[in-house]
């Protein structure tokens, strides 16, 4: 019997080129450059693959992972995708590539949120079908 293969979540790949002013004394980028990178990387993916006024997310966590020294003078990516969806929140999955060196590992929890109410929101079923898609599913 055949197995499936297993579904790919849809990943935004966003190319940032480190600029001179984010490195420190020793030549490398300093650590508050990749928060704005990993940002960068989030709203290129929404904009790719969300309606922005359909989707009013807050960020409520950010986990940085810091694998490998980057440096000035050499193009970034930032693979972004969808890795887990709950009842009204997310996490976005995202990675830093510097001359194929993998350089950071983010995770990032945003919630569906009611700013006027300021409240969580659960996806309703348009938003779920759109985000299940995005994961492959």
């Amino acid at each position: 019997m055949a197995t499936q293969p297993t579904p790919k979540a849809t990943t935004e790949i966003e190319t940032i080129t480190p600029r001179f002013c984010e490195t420190d004394a020793l030549g490398h980028i300093n650590n508050v450059s990749y928060a704005a990178w990993l940002e960068q990387g989030r709203m290129s993916y929404f904009m790719a693959h969300l309606d922005k006024d359909r989707n009013p997310f807050m960020m409520v966590k950010i986990e940085i992972n810091y694998r490998n020294e980057t440096f000035h003078g050499t193009d970034v990516e930032v693979h972004t995708h969808l890795a887990r969806l709950g009842n009204s929140s997310l996490t976005l999955s995202q990675n830093i590539y510097q001359s194929g060196n993998h350089v950071v590992e983010s995770a990032t929890t945003l919630v569906n949120y009611d700013f006027t109410n300021k409240c969580s929101l659960p996806f309703n079923d348009e938003q779920r079908a759109q985000l299940s898609a995005l994961m492959g599913n």
